[in-house]
């Protein structure tokens, strides 16, 4: 059981595109939720030669999320308040239940079956009341959406050795995923016949609000390694995915894809220290169900709903990386460096979907092609050179960038909400004889780069660093207790995003809003233990 208690300050204020002031907005954000889990996992050796193992999972992850909000109308001499509330359940659960099986025959090969089979049943309700100054309230919104999410995959490989130091596994995978999804929509002063099941609240018709989709997979592969001397190494993979996705409901289509999916991945060994690595992988995203359907739009208050694409496409690239690491003496640590570039087709982000001028809308779709390309540099170091041997310093840097057009100007630029890099820091030290350890986190992001381009707004973020504090000991019956401490400061994240009349492209300001996200610290106390 791990809580998951949040609580957050939201400011807001806005300017019209005159530059006179618009609104402010303040909002508080508690979210009172809590991750309870129960899990297993059986190892059973059936003989010398085979061994079962079972895993088993249940998960309750409600997020029940209250809202209080004030905002302030500047647009007139006579300022005027608006004050609302926001209540949400946001009941969720999952399972997840599994089994590996393997048999090693006499001649060194080896046969593996895997089983695994989840659900993800996720309920988010979302009620806003307006408050009045007699202390009574009018329900004006209500927001259902019911996402269940089930998936069933059975793999299965035989691995066998020929030749002198080559291998050989071949086999194949099945997939089944389904997602049964549900939206629904009631408006105080829409036209049209109150619901009992929307508080009251008139529906208002939504494309593609209730769907079926579901994703049938095969995936036969085989994967070769050579060992052609003892510095240098090939493996290499050849994949073909074949898959059928059927979407029902609101939606009536069947769609076929194929892909081959190969790999050359080659290491040389310069020393027994010092080793590099290169590869060359063709790799195919699989689809988010979520994006063939409406859902609620979490990330901006004038707008209820996200449209569906029920002709979204896979994202696939081409992926270059080149590794290096070096093993420092005296086994201090590793210090290891990967550069990689990537040429992208169908990249998925926001498309028009306008059906006229008079009404401008967007939805996830396939842009087509865009190239990434970046660099990680890693260090993991123990400190004996300070006489600290148990305290292990680990750093990480990456900096990338990438281009696609715009499918709504035509100019060139980044991903939506890529980041420009980050950086992380940790530290952990252990004090075996008092069985406890310690450590600290801290997470930053290159800030200047994270933009969401849409069809009438754009937007841009910053935040502030992260920090973070642990320390675990372990009593003489094995339970272990642990203290997390996170986001110790401020962590303000900002937005500052740009409102169009009509289409953005054409230059027309509406609006432009400032928003900062200050969050607490958030303390948690796990204690776990196995039998």
């Amino acid at each position: 059981s791990q809580p998951r208690y949040r609580n957050s300050l939201n400011n807001e204020s806005s300017i019209l595109g005159d530059f006179s002031p618009n609104d402010t907005v303040i909002e508080e954000v508690t979210v009172d939720g809590g991750n309870n889990e129960f899990s297993f996992n059986l190892a059973y050796t059936i003989n010398s030669k085979s061994t079962l193992q079972l895993n088993g999972l249940f998960a309750e992850r409600d997020a029940p999320t209250d809202i209080n909000r004030i905002t302030t109308n500047l647009r007139s001499a006579t300022v005027s308040r608006l004050v609302e509330r926001e209540t949400n359940p946001n009941p969720r659960n999952n399972w997840e239940s599994g089994f590996d099986y393997e048999y090693t025959f006499s001649n060194g090969a080896r046969f593996k079956l895997l089983g695994i089979a989840n659900q993800d049943d996720n309920l988010r309700i979302r009620r806003r009341f307006q408050r009045f100054g007699n202390e009574t309230e009018e329900l004006n919104l209500t927001l259902k959406s019911r996402s269940i999410t089930e998936e069933l995959i059975i793999r299965s490989s035989y691995t066998f050795d020929f030749l002198q130091n080559q291998s050989l596994e071949i086999g194949g995978e099945r997939a089944q995923t389904t997602l049964d999804s549900a939206l629904a929509l009631g408006l105080l002063h829409a036209p049209g016949t109150p619901s009992a099941a929307l508080g009251g609240l008139v529906p208002v018709n939504l494309g593609l609000a209730n769907s079926q989709v579901e994703e049938i997979r095969y995936e036969p592969f085989a994967i070769h390694n050579w060992i052609i001397n003892p510095k240098l190494t090939l493996e290499s993979t050849l994949l073909f995915e074949t898959s059928e996705i059927v979407q029902t409901g609101d939606a009536l289509n069947s769609r076929n894809f194929d892909f081959i999916k190969p790999k050359i991945d080659l290491r040389y060994n310069i020393t027994p220290m010092f080793q590099i690595r290169g590869s060359v992988e063709r790799i195919v995203n699989q689809l988010s169900f979520a994006d063939f359907v409406a859902a609620n739009d979490e990330q901006d208050n004038d707008a209820n709903t996200l449209n569906g694409n029920a002709e979204l496409r896979q994202q696939a690239q081409w992926r270059y990386t080149l590794n290096s690491e070096y093993r420092l003496p005296n086994d201090v640590g590793v210090v290891s460096a990967e550069f990689f570039y990537a040429d992208h087709q169908d990249v998925i982000d926001w498309i028009d979907a306008s059906t006229s001028d008079n009404n401008l809308a967007s939805v996830n779709g396939n842009l087509g092609d865009g190239v990434e390309f970046g660099a990680n540099i890693t260090a993991s170091i123990r400190m004996a050179m300070i006489g600290r041997p148990n305290l292990l310093v680990n750093s990480r840097l990456e900096v990338q960038d990438s281009e696609v057009t715009d499918p709504f100007d035509g100019r060139r630029r980044r991903f939506r909400n890529y980041q420009r890099g980050r950086f992380t820091l940790t530290t952990r030290h252990d004090i075996p004889k008092w069985r406890f350890n310690w450590g600290t986190q801290y997470f930053d992001r290159l800030d200047g780069g994270m933009f969401q381009y849409d069809i009438r707004d754009f937007e841009f973020t910053v935040g502030e660093p992260f920090y973070g504090v642990f320390a675990e000991i372990r009593d003489r019956r094995g339970i272990t207790y642990r203290l997390d401490v996170r986001q110790l400061t401020d962590g303000s994240q900002c937005r500052e995003r740009w409102r169009y009349e009509g289409r953005r492209s054409e230059g027309l300001l509406r609006e432009l809003e400032y928003r900062c996200t200050h969050g607490g610290t958030q303390p948690s106390l796990t204690i776990t233990g196995n039998f």
